[in-house]
């Protein structure tokens, strides 16, 4: 005789849980979208779709494309991992520091993140209504990270005001960066920009370190 093995079902996930993973699910695609189409073209629909959740679902979470955006632009910060963050804590020089933040943006440039974060600034630009559901939350992830960097890169002899210009202007050479990488589709010469960007801002912090020539 034959035993039947009962069948084991997988555990019951809570609604609340379901609903948190379908928003996470739908803030994640909209990233995607923004960044591989474009603010324009990134449309409630679209996302749904690229996300397999149908439209009642999306609607539940977000009454508009102002309100899902304003989770985007929350959840944007978000893309530093537990590694990333384990790799900056070890180190305590802080050229090596400045070093190893240059290399982490340097990766991270031309990512979904970065290109959905510059979709979402331009589109804002002339959308007062995007921007006011966008602009505090990355008016608080501006500060944050400002904070953060100030308190991280203390060791680096620089005054204040000088080392916080230093985050604003690689920031900017960045974006240009990810924008020349759109632009240009040339890889060759995007690598031997993103080495130079890496060269020049490391100068200047070693010439803090060592004083003028």
């Amino acid at each position: 005789m034959t035993t039947v093995a009962p069948t084991v079902r997988p555990p019951r996930i809570p609604k609340a849980e379901q609903s948190r993973r379908t928003r996470e699910l739908l803030v994640q695609t909209g990233i995607r979208c923004l960044a591989e189409h474009g603010y324009s073209q990134t449309t409630l629909l679209l996302i749904a779709n690229e996300a397999g959740v149908s439209r009642g679902p999306l609607h539940y979470h977000f009454r508009d494309k102002n309100d899902l955006m304003a989770d985007i632009a929350a959840a944007l910060p978000r893309r530093v991992t537990p590694e990333i963050r384990a790799r900056l804590e070890r180190l305590t020089d802080p050229h090596e520091r400045f070093a190893a933040v240059i290399d982490v943006a340097l990766e991270g440039h031309t990512g979904h993140h970065h290109f959905a974060a510059m979709e979402l600034l331009m589109a804002a630009r002339n959308d007062p209504e995007l921007a006011a559901a966008i602009g505090p939350h990355l008016d608080e992830a501006e500060a944050a990270t400002d904070s953060w960097w100030m308190e991280y890169m203390a060791g680096l002899d620089l005054p204040a005001d000088e080392l916080l210009a230093l985050r604003h202007v690689a920031v900017a050479c960045l974006r240009g960066l990810a924008l020349d990488h759109i632009l240009h589709q040339d890889r060759a010469a995007h690598a031997r920009a993103g080495e130079m960007f890496r060269a020049i801002f490391i100068a200047t912090t070693n010439r803090a370190r060592t004083g003028p020539p």
